[in-house]
């Protein structure tokens, strides 16, 4: 196992730091996202289809934009780093994918700007690394396996950006 060195920053100096995405930009009321379908509405993203259908009916009312999130994953900016590793890891593979899966879905349902960016599998070192569009969902991520496959995490967090880093070996 490799000995990995973490900065000493305390959680809540990370999260001190705002968003450059979500800042950027003032957004409309009902904008919709057009990558997503996520609706910026009473001043915070969500999924509402409900909304969303009744706003096609009325085309005039509707500001097309991409969220925050979608953003993140447009240019690539990174607020998560997962990487997993160890000899479980593969030999339950499939079932840990669906756990990472599944525990974005219900972060998604809750905040629409918390993604999966993208998930590496390299099966010749066996390790996955995935990245995510925020740091709350990287850890989220973590507490879901250690608590579903036990095994070891450490998570480290940057001062100077919005990042978590968060490893998972077993």
């Amino acid at each position: 196992m490799i000995k990995r060195e973490f900065s000493r920053v305390k959680r809540q100096q990370a999260d001190d730091l705002t968003d450059p995405y979500k800042t950027a930009l003032e957004y409309k009321e009902l904008s919709v996202c057009r990558r997503c379908r996520s609706i910026y509405h009473d001043k915070r993203w969500s999924i509402d289809e409900k909304l969303y259908k009744s706003l096609l009916k009325d085309a005039g009312k509707v500001n097309y934009t991409l969220c925050p999130a979608c953003q993140k994953i447009q240019t690539g900016y990174v607020e998560g780093v997962v990487e997993l590793e160890g000899d479980f890891l593969f030999k339950h593979k499939e079932d840990i994918l669906n756990l990472i899966n599944n525990t974005e879905k219900r972060a998604n349902y809750i905040d629409p700007l918390e993604k999966i960016i993208k998930i590496d599998i390299d099966d010749q070192n066996e390790k996955i690394i995935l990245t995510t569009t925020s740091e709350n969902l990287a850890q989220r991520i973590g507490k879901n396996l250690e608590k579903a496959y036990k095994g070891s995490v450490e998570y480290s967090f940057s001062k100077e950006d919005r990042m978590a880093r968060v490893y998972w070996v077993r």
